[in-house]
């Protein structure tokens, strides 16, 4: 008996139609620009911590100063620059005698060049002379 191309059972379509690889492409490009989105926020909040770093660094140097010199700092409040890692930043020192008068408080706080946002606070004691 010989075979006919009209015995042979069709094949059922196999493979993907049109509209199910769009979808599968849709699910992918919501997937990366998703995972887009959060590497550039990471990219954002490394920048920030940077900043802040470096502003705590100068902020713990102007304290090691004021705190490490045999003179008492005078008393009032001084201003200045500072560079760390190429970045400027614009330190507040304010020096005060404590209650009682036996200690003087150093504080300095450290903002961004040209910013009023805070990076950096220290507040460091020191006995009054």
């Amino acid at each position: 008996m010989v075979a006919s191309a009209h015995d042979i059972p069709a094949a059922p379509d196999a493979g993907f139609s049109l509209i199910e690889l769009l979808v599968a492409v849709a699910v992918l490009a919501l997937a990366a620009v998703t995972m887009l989105e959060h590497q550039s926020q990471a990219i954002s909040m490394t920048s920030q911590v940077e900043q802040r770093t470096l502003a705590a660094i100068v902020a713990e140097n102007r304290l090691a100063l004021a705190l490490g010199h045999t003179e008492q700092p005078p008393s009032g409040t001084r201003t200045g620059q500072e560079q760390q890692l190429g970045a400027s930043f614009t330190w507040r020192e304010t020096v005060r005698p404590a209650p009682g008068g036996d200690l003087i408080i150093i504080n300095v706080r450290v903002t961004g060049e040209g910013s009023a946002t805070e990076l950096a606070s220290l507040t460091g004691y020191r006995k009054a002379q």
